[in-house]
Parts: C-alpha cells; sequence; structure tokens
C-alpha cells in the first residue's frame, strides 16, 4: 500500500492526499504539477516539508523500504561507459537477486541486442528500455516510475505494459507522459499546481468513450484535446 496525508514540499506540493492498495495509479498533469516532485518523495529522494508519506507502512527513508519499491526518475542516469550487461548484473548484484531475474528482465524488455553494447551508444529508447529493466528486475511490490515510456517507441510501450499487466500483487503509481495510456491505469490522479484536482477510475475521469477528454486537455494542461 502507498499512503500519502497532507504532503507538501516547498511550494512544489501543496497537501496532496492519496492512498493506493493495488493496481495501476496514473498521474496526470502539466509540467510543474508535482508529479515528480511527489514520486521522489515516495521513493526516499527528497524530504518532505509537512504531512508524511508510507509505503507499506514504512518512511519512504526507512532502509527497510529500499527493498520494496522500484523508483525510475525522468532522466535516469547511466554511465555511458559501461555496457548494457554491466548495468543489469551491477543491478542484479545490488537487489541480491538470482541470474533468473536478470534473466527475465532482458527478455520482458527485448536487451539482448544491447547486452554488449556501452551505453553512450544506444539509443534513447534503448537506454530507457535497460533503465526500466534495472529499476524493475526482481518486480518489487512498489513502482514509483516517472513518464516511463516518454523515450520509447510503440513496440516497447506495449513492452513495458505487458509487464506491467503480470506485475501481480502490489502498486504501480506511474506518471504518464501519454495521455492515451491513461485508460491502462485502474485509477487515475489529475495534479496541477501541486494539488489534486479529481482522482478516480479512468471511465469517470475521461468518459467511457473519452468524451470529457477536450475538458482533460484544457482544464490541465490548458490546449485544446
Amino acid at each position: 500500500m502507498v499512503a500519502v496525508q497532507d504532503l507538501r514540499k516547498d511550494g512544489r506540493l501543496r497537501g496532496v492526499s492519496l492512498e493506493a492498495r493495488g493496481g495501476v495509479v496514473g498521474l496526470l498533469g502539466p509540467n510543474g504539477a508535482g508529479k515528480s516532485t511527489l514520486l521522489a518523495l515516495l521513493a526516499g529522494r527528497l524530504k518532505p516539508s509537512a504531512g508524511k508519506a508510507r509505503l507499506l507502512g514504512l518512511d519512504p527513508r526507512d532502509p527497510r523500504a529500499l527493498a520494496l519499491r522500484a523508483y525510475l526518475p525522468q532522466s535516469p542516469r547511466l554511465f555511458p561507459h559501461l555496457k548494457g550487461k554491466e548495468v543489469l548484473e551491477g543491478a542484479r548484484r545490488a537487489k541480491g537477486l538470482g541470474l533468473e531475474a536478470l534473466e527475465e528482465a532482458v527478455a520482458r524488455m527485448g536487451l539482448e541486442g544491447v547486452w554488449g553494447k556501452p551505453v553512450g551508444t544506444l539509443s534513447g529508447g534503448e537506454r530507457q528500455r535497460l533503465a526500466l529493466a534495472a529499476s524493475l528486475m526482481g518486480n518489487p511490490p512498489i513502482w514509483l516510475l516517472d513518464e516511463p515510456t516518454a523515450a520509447l517507441d510503440p513496440k516497447g510501450r506495449e513492452r513495458f505494459w505487458a509487464w506491467v499487466g503480470e506485475k501481480g500483487e502490489g502498486v504501480a503509481l506511474l506518471a504518464l507522459h501519454h495521455v492515451e495510456e491513461a485508460q491502462r491505469a485502474q485509477r487515475l490522479v489529475l495534479l496541477k499546481g501541486g494539488k489534486v484536482l479529481e482522482e478516480g477510475p479512468p471511465e469517470r475521469l475521461l468518459g467511457p468513450r473519452g468524451e470529457r477528454l477536450p475538458w482533460l486537455m484544457e482544464v490541465l494542461y490548458e490546449e485544446p484535446a
């Protein structure tokens, strides 16, 4: 379970409260809405100004919480001189996982072709798939992913969503870059100006046939659909 109560951070979050006990929760909102800040707070990378956050009952900065979550920031840092296999092997050892977890991550994100290539020679999509595989390896119960599909081509996005669909128990909290992907979530949280505007299932927020999409684009992104 992920729980947030009146969470604030230096003007970037202005009192966010939410609770997610399972499934895929999509965060939607314009730049500066607070999506990245919320995920960084839940990952323990930032300290809140006020309020509290909990991952399965633990403070995100508790060392015991590290093994419970996968966190991927919007611009993951990968050392360009390392080969793909070195990035993944490092992640495997850091998490204390067996080879089968590494092999699963490679297969799920289609990384056989980048195994021996330096990160600096990879395309943006290949680097994103590598970062996702390293983060999600071992399938921890809580996923905190900031625009995980932004750099992916359609095939890469389908690989990622297939993995999400087979995640099993736990929570996947995703800041979504592509509005059309919102329908894949079980629940949406609309953020703007550091506050929650609305939350609920996609069918209610977007409409059964997407008829509320013009409203969403105008209110969140201040542009026509």
